[in-house]
């Protein structure tokens, strides 16, 4: 797994998100030098992690759940833009 910083992510991110679909490379993103997240194809589960794929799979989706029933709907900002304007 190759290390990646956050900003050659940003600056490359199309580029790596192929790599990961083609070739199912996978990538440690760092932020000033510690790991902070993975790039991973979806089948991907970290070694050593001790839980199956459909565990894993699960896990992610309640939490996936759990933060869309946490998200605050914000205004549009081109609906605020318009808004100023008038």
């Amino acid at each position: 797994m190759k290390d990646i910083g956050i900003r050659d992510l940003k600056a490359h991110a199309s580029d790596l998100v192929r790599q990961v679909s083609e070739n199912h490379a996978t990538y440690t993103i760092t932020r000033r030098g510690h790991a902070v997240g993975v790039l991973a194809p979806p089948d991907y589960v970290a070694p050593c992690s001790g839980v199956d794929r459909e565990q894993a799979w699960d896990r992610l989706t309640l939490l996936a759940d759990k933060l869309e029933r946490n998200v605050k709907h914000r205004k549009s900002a081109v609906r605020e833009l318009e808004r100023t304007r008038r």
